[in-house]
């Protein structure tokens, strides 16, 4: 499987990473309450941003197939008649 198709074929796993990365990131957030609990919160913190970029990347790259496959919204499509 080549990457584009699995950019076109999985635009749910870009959406579920970046939403797990989100998670991991505000529980490292708030882990920064607590002294104790700062080594843990940094890893997190990292970890979620990590997650967060990917899941953005992944959507970034999800669009621009799209686009490439379909048109960008509001193009015209060569063939098609106005409706005004």
């Amino acid at each position: 499987m080549s990457l584009r198709a699995f950019v076109r074929g999985f635009p749910v796993v870009h959406l579920a990473v970046g939403v797990v990365g989100n998670v991991i990131f505000f529980v490292g957030s708030v882990l920064f309450i607590w002294s104790w609990a700062e080594q843990i919160a940094i890893w997190l913190f990292i970890v979620g941003s990590f997650g967060m970029m990917l899941g953005a990347i992944g959507q970034a790259a999800y669009i621009r197939e799209r686009h490439r496959l379909n048109g960008a919204p509001g193009e015209r499509q060569a063939g098609v008649a106005s409706r005004t």
